[in-house]
């Protein structure tokens, strides 16, 4: 190499060797200083793309940590408060117990009650307050009625069995106590002679009388009169007409009548045309249900074949048909509110697990049974010409083609604050047109109205794996009813206090089941998360002596490089020698 004065190639060699190992000297502090041997993308683009996955699912379990630790405390504090109800059920059948003994005067007796009625008091206290983080914690379930109905006495009324056989009927108050007195109410109706007047059970009615051929023969034209079910259970209703229209408890009952508070039990009805278990069609139907087996043709229904005004009612029906079949109801005129369907449902056309078709709104409703057809099926009705709101398909299957979530065939429809299952999460929530959807989602928040699933995030995924759920539904029907103790010598209240118990004992073993499934899922959280973690490390982590050994050899070489610069900055100099 020439002995150059404008070019120094010892100095350009020597400078490319310092910017070599200073920038790797920096690279080592880097390293050093913040325990990763890959910082940047650049340092190693695989890993770094690796590392960063493997960083966001770390984050990922961290919170699915948190999430089961903040859902045990949850049922921490739900089974706190259902030890407490225990003990006070579990004080009041001591108390039952004892006012039961023929060895107490009135005075102690109403001593008994008054401390029973306390007792009841701080039951549904503490039934209706407790709460985690601003969620109740005990959502009571529907008994037998939607509202329950306090029976009213019947003793005045008039005993159907007084009435005589050409009598007409525009007013006044009847009770009726036997299939008997039914049935005759039905042949006076049948025969016109019902124009108006108050009918009201005063006993549970068995009906299996009627359980052969035809069955029973349904109640007709009913004027403007009202039935009350007075909170009593009719039971067996058997009607096999298959092509007989308008066939149920009721048949077609005319207009301006009113049939409430009405429980039908174990009802096995074939019909033809508008068929349901309260009647095949009625104007106005409020605090009523049923269950059992209906089948029918065109507009069927477990509570009505055809209805007017549906209000806190439902069905726990499996219900068949042909067109316009509905777990409620199979044609309504006058819109659903606050009721619900539990049974299976299947049809041709027009079919819906609360309503076949709908002409008006249906509010604060909602399905858990399954639902199949053919055309215009959806879990909620399979026609509409109104709007829904705040209801909500709990359902695990909606079966047949283009079924929908919600409606079926929407005509200018819209769905409003609701919710559906995660079961049926990649359905359409509508199959038809001119349809609008407002805060519908899938797993709703607790707080809903009919929606009472918790859903705890315990996975990193949007998967039904990653989610544990469950009912916050707590059956704690007839509590009241327990204020009369020691004021009567009734035994009954025993098994009364014996079945809530064994509700508060199940729900007790089902929070039980649930803490071991959560502290099962934060060990599987903690293994997966050191896991990951681990992984990362081998990745991404830097090994500090190695790092240390590379800085201190890329600090000897950029010492080296520096004194080597002044050496060759000095070659030109010696070069001016020769002049």
């Amino acid at each position: 190499m020439p002995l150059s004065i404008t070019t120094n190639i010892s100095s350009l060699i020597t400078q490319r060797a310092l910017t070599s190992s200073t920038a790797k000297l920096n690279q080592a502090i880097e390293s050093m200083s913040t325990g990763w041997k890959i910082n940047h993308a650049k340092d190693n683009a695989a890993n770094y793309s690796i590392s960063t996955n493997m960083s966001s699912k770390i984050s990922s379990y961290q919170v699915a940590e948190d999430n089961a630790m903040m859902g045990l405390d949850m049922l921490n504090t739900a089974t706190g408060g259902l030890d407490q109800i225990n003990d006070k059920l579990s004080r009041i059948r001591a108390l039952n117990e004892q006012a039961l003994n023929g060895t107490y005067g009135g005075s102690s007796l109403k001593a008994i009650n008054a401390e029973v009625n306390a007792l009841v008091s701080e039951t549904s206290r503490i039934l209706n307050s407790t709460e985690y983080n601003g969620i109740q914690l005990f959502y009571e379930e529907p008994s037998k009625f939607p509202i329950r109905v306090e029976p009213r006495p019947t003793d005045s009324m008039t005993s159907m069995d007084t009435i005589a056989d050409d009598a007409v009927i525009t007013s006044g108050e009847y009770s009726i106590s036997s299939a008997a007195e039914l049935a005759k109410l039905a042949k006076l109706a049948n025969s016109g002679q019902i124009r108006g007047g108050e009918f009201v059970l005063s006993k549970d009615i068995d009906l299996s009388a009627y359980s052969t051929g035809e069955g029973w023969t349904p109640i007709g034209s009913f004027g403007s009169a009202t039935f009350d079910g007075n909170g009593h259970t009719i039971s067996n209703l058997y009607i096999n007409r298959p092509n007989k229209d308008n066939q149920g408890l009721f048949g077609s009952t005319g207009s301006g009548n009113k049939i409430k508070n009405l429980a039908l039990e174990d009802v096995n009805i074939t019909g033809g045309n508008r068929v349901g278990g309260v009647a095949g069609d009625a104007p106005e139907i409020t605090n009523c249900y049923v269950t059992g087996v209906v089948r029918g043709k065109n507009d069927v229904g477990g509570l009505a074949g055809q209805g007017g005004k549906i209000d806190h009612s439902y069905s726990s029906c499996n219900v068949s048909g042909d067109v316009n079949v509905g777990g409620l109801v199979g044609l309504t005129n006058n819109g659903i509110t606050d009721s619900h369907s539990t049974g299976r449902v299947s049809g041709n056309v027009k079919v819906g697990g609360l309503a076949g078709w709908s002409y008006a709104d249906i509010s604060n409703c909602y399905v858990t049974g399954n639902v199949s057809g053919n055309g215009d099926v959806a879990g909620l009705v399979g026609y509409i010409n109104g709007s829904i709101k705040n209801c909500s398909v709990l359902s695990s299957s909606i079966q047949g083609p283009n079924a929908s979530i919600f409606i079926g065939a929407p005509n200018n429809a819209s769905v409003n604050d609701s919710s559906y299952s995660t079961d049926l999460d990649g359905m359409n929530i509508s199959g038809g047109a001119d349809y609008t959807s407002n805060n519908v989602t899938s797993c709703s928040p607790t707080g809903s109205l009919v929606n009472t699933i918790v859903c705890l995030q315990v996975g990193i995924d949007s998967t039904k794996n990653s989610q544990i759920r469950f009912d916050l539904k707590f059956n704690m029907a007839n509590l009241d009813m327990l204020r009369d103790i020691g004021l009567d010598n009734n035994t009954s209240y025993l098994s009364t206090i014996d079945k809530l118990l064994d509700n508060v004992s199940a729900k007790q073993t089902e929070y039980g089941a649930l803490q071991n499934r959560l502290e099962s899922a934060l060990d599987a959280i903690s293994i997966q998360y050191e896991n990951l973690v681990s992984s990362r490390s081998t990745i991404k982590d830097a090994d500090i002596a190695e790092v240390s050994s590379e800085y201190i050899s890329q600090q000897i070489l950029q010492q080296a490089s520096a004194t080597l610069m002044s050496t060759a900055n000095q070659t030109p100099a010696i070069a001016l020698q020769l002049v």
